[in-house]
């Protein structure tokens, strides 16, 4: 029986739990073993042999049971970490070694684009390895969407629902961050379908004083609250609001860009105004129904590719049609359709 590893790496997002299930059932049914390796690259650059057979805490057999009940669930299973062999000594070697230790046919790997770019440099190596797009960014090239982000999207527009009737109640304007690092996926999307007032994302410059003018003009009008939705990544004043730190992705860490912007707006309006960053919530909880499918539809065509020999390639939605593309497509990251940007604008006041 052919061994096939499969881990997820990178930020969590719901979503995860369903790829994992459906890569489970699929490859039984096709006569595949799977092993879930813990923590991402973590668990493969960690994993140390026991005696005769390769084994340990970081790795484990993944029966049916052990998948029954999560496609609701949400987080990983498998758990995750930004582990970056690329950054450890000898890391990619390590993992090719441990590779052919846990005696894996292929490896499928559930990430992002760091997580994915890992998975290019070990196909380079000649292991078999498939990629499965996931972030609630939506930021991975080659794929219409990624796992997470439909989910990500329902909570942003849930909060902007709540936050529409306070702001009105006492006449705020209310500035909503949403994650998204350079990319302003989920601020589009969730401004465009919660109502925002105006949207500020990294693909298009916007000076904060045209945002102020918008926010004044509403109050002439009799529209006496606004709200917001900025991207962690937008810059204000043509500077970015991040931390001096770095992840091991070299990745510099995003936030407080809401706090900035509603300072400004205080400034520059007179008005009241709050604001609110929902961080890590956009990653946590149940995903949602379209989640569900696209992670089982994902999870079942990655096995499909192991079993017709297409190793080195990335399942992707491309309309409705799942399909899959090289690898190194994952590396392209994608901004958000200045198209799509410009329909939610429409309703800018």
């Amino acid at each position: 029986m052919k061994r096939i590893g499969v881990l997820t790496g990178g930020g969590d997002c719901p979503g995860l739990n369903p790829a994992i299930r459906a890569i489970v059932r699929r490859g039984h049914q096709l006569g595949y073993e799977i092993l879930g390796i813990k923590d991402g690259w973590k668990g493969l650059i960690e994993s140390r042999p026991f005696g005769e057979v390769f084994s340990c805490s970081t790795t484990e057999i993944l029966k049916d049971e052990d998948v029954s009940g999560i496609l609701n669930k949400g987080g990983t299973i498998l758990g995750s970490s930004r582990t970056n062999p690329l950054k450890i000594e000898n890391g990619l070697e390590i993992v090719g070694d441990n590779y052919d230790k846990l005696n894996l046919f292929c490896l499928i790997v559930i990430g992002g684009e760091d997580t994915l770019s890992v998975a290019v440099k070990l196909k380079e190596k000649g292991i078999n390895i498939i990629g499965i797009p996931k972030t609630i960014d939506n930021d991975v090239g080659g794929t219409d969407y990624c796992i997470g982000f439909n989910t990500a999207v329902s909570k942003a527009v849930s909060a902007l629902d709540d936050l529409h009737s306070t702001a009105e109640a006492h006449h705020r304007v209310i500035v909503l961050e949403v994650m998204g690092r350079t990319c302003g996926w989920i601020a589009t999307f969730a401004g465009y379908a919660g109502g925002a007032d105006f949207i500020l994302i990294p693909e298009k410059s916007v000076s904060v004083d045209k945002v102020a003018e918008s926010i004044k003009r509403r109050h002439r009008q009799g529209k006496n609250f606004s709200l917001i939705v900025i991207s962690e990544g937008a810059t204000l004043e043509g500077k970015e609001i991040a931390e001096e730190e770095y992840d091991p992705f070299g990745h510099k860490k995003l936030g407080g860009v809401g706090q900035v912007l509603e300072n400004l707006l205080k400034e520059k309006t007179g008005l009241e105004v709050r604001s609110i960053s929902l961080g890590h919530l956009l990653r946590g909880g149940s995903p949602v129904p379209s989640d569900r499918i696209l992670a089982s539809r994902f999870g079942i065509k990655a096995i499909e590719l192991v079993k017709e020999g297409k190793f080195g390639r990335m399942v992707a939605l491309r309309g409705r049609k799942i399909i899959s593309v090289p690898l190194e497509k994952a590396s392209n990251t994608k901004g958000v359709s200045l198209d799509i940007y410009k329909e939610a604008a429409i309703f800018f006041s």
